[in-house]
């Protein structure tokens, strides 16, 4: 803190700076901030409370499958795990920022609103950004040094709390500089104030910590997790998930989700820029229609790409281990067990028959399990779904 103040402080001392392209470089700096929240809570290790979790029908994103990962993923032996399940959590606090924070910078650059009547940044301006990436780099290292991810989840909410922030600087601090300027309050007197509202800002931040979550969160975040029970004798078959069968259906289900549900609308949307730009470029009609295609094949791309993402690490590393007494799923990427259920709870076992599962090879083949409680879990994909059902007593199986 003390190090980006001063180097604002010299920047409007020495170099000149205006109020104005200080907004900005706090704006460049909420979105790092922002940024390294995300990434933080990536890390959180404790399970996020079940009031916050993501719903299926709230989102056009298969997150609550997602959520539902137990285990982390290390990506470097100097880094802690990083846990799927808190991917959702941190897409739903960070998206209504990415939509708003590129409007918020321009306004502040003048774009779409005069609230800025000249933009022309100075060279020296490197130099505040380079101080602002170097302090939050800073902040995110203490902050894995510390082991602070031992001990939160990541429904904190800080992510969204800079949502606010960016709207003041972009739109109220604005309007409020150009009315000092009108009375005559010179550009070093506004440029100090600015800076000691940053610094008023940060003071309060670091001396009550919880009090920007209190404005997203009305209760706790940390929720309780159940262990999964695993027996600690040797499994009598193991089935290992075909990742073909988790690539296909993947592929299927991205497609179908991008025709039905909220889904629909980002498809035709992107139909729709497609055919006018396709139009303007290739001349109509033809381009209108390869163009509008285009459109429909990239979105729909996408969602089958984050459907491909979230099944290779859902299912694709998946092994099925039937115990004598009890049925358990581990993730071999995350090195957990995902469920367990014991043998004598189930009270039905049948083998896929749906329609893809009927003209597709047998990788595709799942087994789905109900219990007398009312629960299912679904085993797939691999090829010998019936040898499992027989072993488990199944009905149905050939």
């Amino acid at each position: 803190m003390a190090l980006v103040t001063a180097v604002m402080a010299a920047g409007v001392l020495r170099f000149e700076w205006g109020p104005h392209l200080l907004l900005f470089v706090y704006w460049v700096e909420s979105g790092v901030a922002a940024g390294r929240s995300a990434l933080q809570s990536l890390f959180a290790e404790l399970p996020p409370s079940e009031a916050y979790r993501p719903r299926g029908t709230r989102m056009p994103f298969p997150l609550e499958s997602l959520a539902d990962v137990r285990g982390g993923v290390r990506l470097g032996s100097w880094l802690p795990p990083v846990y799927p399940r808190n991917v959702p959590y941190v897409l739903l606090a960070v998206l209504p920022l990415a939509a708003f924070w590129p409007l918020a910078g321009l306004l502040l650059t003048g774009a779409v609103a005069p609230f800025v009547s000249e933009f022309a940044p100075p060279e020296t301006l490197a130099l505040a950004v380079l101080t602002v990436v170097v302090d939050q780099t800073a902040r995110f290292v203490g902050w894995l040094r510390s082991g602070a991810y031992e001990s939160t989840a990541a429904t904190g909410g800080n992510t969204r709390t800079y949502l606010g922030l960016v709207f003041v600087l972009a739109v109220v601090a604005p309007l409020a500089i150009n009315g000092a300027e009108a009375t005559g309050v010179g550009r070093v007197g506004l440029g100090l104030a600015v800076v000691g509202a940053r610094v008023g800002y940060d003071l309060v931040e670091r001396r009550h910590s919880e009090w920007v979550k209190s404005v997203v969160f009305s209760g706790e975040t940390v929720g309780d997790e159940r262990p999964v029970e695993t027996p600690d004798s040797e499994p009598v078959a193991s089935f290992k998930s075909d990742r073909r069968g988790t690539f296909t259906a993947a592929v299927i289900s991205g497609v179908i989700a991008s025709v039905l549900g909220l889904m629909l609308f980002p498809v035709l949307f992107g139909g729709l820029v497609g055919l006018v730009v396709g139009g303007e470029i290739l001349g109509a009609p033809s381009g209108r229609v390869i163009g509008a295609a285009a459109g429909v094949t990239a979105v729909v791309g996408v969602r089958v790409l984050v459907e491909l993402v979230v099944g290779w690490v859902v299912s694709g590393h998946v092994v099925y281990h039937i115990y004598p007494d009890a049925v358990v799923a581990h993730n071999e990427l995350t090195g957990a067990a995902q469920w367990s259920v014991h043998r004598d709870e189930i009270s039905d076992v049948t083998t896929s028959s749906d329609l893809f599962a009927a003209v597709l090879p047998a990788w595709y083949d799942t087994l789905k399990l109900s219990t007398v409680g009312g629960e299912t879990h679904k085993l797939g994909y691999f090829g010998d779904v019936d040898s499992a059902a027989r072993l488990l007593g199944g009905e149905g199986a050939g």
